[in-house]
């Protein structure tokens, strides 16, 4: 039998009024994914309707003063000994109430920080070798490519704001609202995407971050050392950051090819083994080794379909005359001779 757990209970909870039971019962409910969106939804409600909620330390710290005093009553009445008057002014001294008090905000900063990010987000994620596509509450669609990330803000989305957050790599296609209201891509790589409709993609990996423009008109806020700065892109810019931070903008007539791996198809043009080792370590969690390091900035160029790591190595290996062998969790490529 399910727990049912009422509205009355959870505002109960969530101000602290709630009773070990009514606890217990709680957190089994919220386990339940189910019941997370509802769970989110009251505690977003409670909030508005406490904006000006404190807690009252002091009554807190006496309560566990208390607390702590009748487990030393009970502790000290199973030996049979009376209970002294040094024991409890020990524990009501200012020290212990400063120890408790340190103790209690720590705890409820760390909990409350981590634990408040997963309220105000929904987190859309891929694994190694994964793609996925959203329609965000806005109209918005956008793809994730393996191994990325994406944060959306749980509520207010599409009223209060059009911001998220993306680690990893993805490709937007933004719908421009009637208001005007732009939609930012942050990243935690010193820069983000302000757009009002358009279509884009935006690369936030260590090795490969970009940004590529097929529709419509970004601004790109970004930090290059101590200054701030901006650059309006066009269709077909493309603007790669470096390990610096400096940033270069060039013209690419084939804008689509950078998302291409939305249908499984990798294009390369003049691209190394090198750089294409970076791909599968980004894409698949897996580790191309190529010992010569001639071979390593050897070029290919074409367009290639795959629909896993396995069948894009065979493709490329074949049609570049490689050779390759797996040891451990590497690939090793090596000239067929």
């Amino acid at each position: 039998m399910k727990t049912q757990v009422s509205k009355e209970s959870l505002l109960n909870y969530f101000a602290g009024r709630a009773t070990a039971l009514q606890k217990q019962a709680i957190d089994e409910w919220a386990k339940e994914e189910d019941n997370r969106e509802l769970f989110f939804e009251y505690l977003a409600m409670w909030e508005s309707q406490n904006p000006q909620f404190i807690a009252d330390d002091r009554k807190a710290l006496e309560r566990h003063r208390q607390r702590m005093l009748g487990v030393v009553e009970r502790e000290v009445e199973t030996e049979s000994t009376p209970i002294e008057e040094p024991v409890i002014q020990q524990l009501g001294s200012t020290w212990y109430r400063w120890l408790v008090a340190a103790s209690v905000s720590l705890l409820l900063l760390v909990g409350g920080y981590v634990f408040r990010d997963s309220i105000r987000y929904t987190t859309f994620e891929t694994g190694f070798g994964q793609t996925r596509s959203l329609t965000l509450a806005d109209g918005s669609r956008i793809t994730l490519n393996a191994n990325s990330s994406l944060r959306v803000p749980r509520f207010g989305f599409g009223q209060k704001t059009r911001e998220v957050v993306l680690a990893g790599e993805a490709d937007f296609s933004i719908k421009h609202l009637p208001n005007h209201q732009n939609f930012v891509v942050r990243t935690d790589k010193h820069f983000e995407v302000v757009v009002l409709g358009t279509e884009f993609m935006v690369n936030t990996r260590e090795q490969t971050k970009k940004v590529v423009l097929n529709k419509g008109k970004v601004q790109l806020l970004y930090q290059e050392g101590q200054t701030n700065k901006q650059l309006t892109m066009k269709p077909g810019n493309l603007v790669t950051f470096d390990n610096t931070g400096k940033v270069s903008l060039k013209l690419t007539e084939k804008p689509e090819n950078y998302s291409s791996w939305k249908e499984h198809r990798y294009v390369f043009d003049g691209t190394t083994l090198s750089e294409i080792g970076t791909l599968f370590k980004e894409n698949y969690g897996i580790v191309l080794q190529i010992p010569d390091k001639a071979l390593a900035q050897e070029t290919i160029s074409g367009a290639f379909k795959a629909y896993s790591a396995d069948e894009l190595l065979e493709t490329l290996t074949s049609i570049a005359n490689l050779n390759y062998r797996q040891q451990g969790d590497t690939i090793i490529i090596t000239q067929n001779h």
